[in-house]
């Protein structure tokens, strides 16, 4: 993506001071090197083209839907979110009928035309969504919604408990003991998400002078250098610990742990003591979406109990549907606190995008440019 590129689109106002309910976090977006590799297939006349992470396809895999809806998909994986963007800005509307995307991104999205307005109505399990999450107005833009959200969760720290002890610190990755056995992921919002708040102890870790970025970078230039054995898609970092490679993520996503058992591996993941980020991500419809209609069943059928208990056996993460989430497990509703979001939040937390617009504070872009400085070390 060009490094201009959000700075470029139109908003109403800086994006610089979000509320906290303007938030949200990137399971995240991947990094620039997918970006740059990214190959969408051409869309088909007849087919639905959706575009999303490795895994969320689960949900309209499950049961008979795609048969008896008659709907073929056509299904692009992306290693970010930016990728989404990147593909839409590059003439993807209008051959892209629906996609998964990060809630803190919907409003720019918006502004830039990029998005159809969300017809609520055409979905009709959206009845049963967490209403905090519904209606959250970042997933909003003048007025209108522009996606539902369906998945959520936090970015953690991933390791092996058969090769070392529960760790307690994001830190714990500089330990000796773990040199050449840390697995990096190339994730640049999740990274900043995470470090920005670790390294400088800034209230906020997308919110940061520049002098500030430049030290949480300089310490994942550190960390890559004298600590990593790689760095890594959130895939190939858990095949690196199915393989015995690495015993410990300087960032992690909960679906490593399912990916991780299907090649026989049990690893586990903690939120360290300093806490996290949170990402919640949304169904949207790109604008000019050639097959509308299908788009929003497809929808529909994710956030229905069927298509939500799949995200949860396949990814281990957060759902939205209030009926699905009544008939998981309890282990998995204790990880969630769904029955208190408000205290789970204060551990996993909604961190603002970066603003788009120069001042004191850093920009997306000049995270964008100092994120090029880590991929190239």
């Amino acid at each position: 993506m060009s490094k201009s590129f959000l700075g470029r689109m139109a908003l109403d106002g800086p994006f610089a001071a979000p509320t906290r309910r303007q938030v949200a976090l990137g399971m995240g977006a991947l990094g620039s090197a997918g970006v740059l590799g990214l190959r969408p297939r051409d869309a088909r006349a007849d087919s639905v083209n959706w575009m999303g992470w490795q895994g969320y396809d689960e949900c309209f895999n499950a049961g008979s839907f795609l048969a008896d809806s008659g709907i073929t998909m056509e299904k692009t994986y992306i290693n970010a979110n930016e990728e989404i963007i990147t593909k839409l800005a590059a003439g993807g509307t209008g051959s892209i009928d629906l996609i998964t995307m990060y809630f803190g991104y919907l409003p720019i999205m918006a502004a830039a035309g990029m998005l159809e307005p969300f017809d609520v109505t055409k979905v009709p399990n959206a009845a049963d969504v967490i209403p905090q999450f519904l209606n959250n107005e970042s997933i909003r833009y003048d007025g209108k919604l522009y996606g539902v959200p369906w998945t959520w969760g936090f970015l953690p720290m991933v390791y092996d408990p058969a090769a070392i002890p529960t760790p307690t610190s994001w830190m714990d990755v500089l330990k000796d003991e773990y040199k050449g056995k840390v697995v990096m992921i190339d994730d640049p919002l999740g990274n900043l998400m995470v470090w920005g708040r670790v390294v400088t102890g800034a209230e906020h870790s997308t919110i940061l002078t520049h002098d500030q970025l430049k030290q949480t970078i300089d310490f994942l230039i550190n960390v890559k250098k004298n600590h990593a054995r790689a760095f890594a898609g959130y895939g190939e970092a858990s095949d690196m610990f199915a393989r015995g490679e690495v015993v410990i993520s300087a960032l992690g996503w909960e679906a490593m742990v399912g990916f991780a058992a299907t090649a026989g591996k049990k690893i586990d993941f903690v939120i360290p003591q300093e806490g996290t980020a949170m990402y919640m991500d949304c169904q949207c419809i790109p604008a000019g979406s050639p097959h509308p209609d299908e788009a929003y069943a497809i929808a529909n059928q994710c956030l229905s109990v069927e298509g939500q208990a799949k995200i949860v056996e396949v990814l281990t993460q957060g759902i939205t549907n209030l009926k699905a989430i009544a008939k998981t497990a309890p282990e998995h509703q204790a990880i969630y606190s769904y029955s208190d979001i408000d205290a789970f939040l204060k551990k996993a937390r909604m961190e603002p995008m970066p603003p788009t617009e120069s001042g004191d504070t850093a920009t997306y872009d000049d995270f964008l440019e100092e994120y090029d400085r880590l991929l190239k070390a």
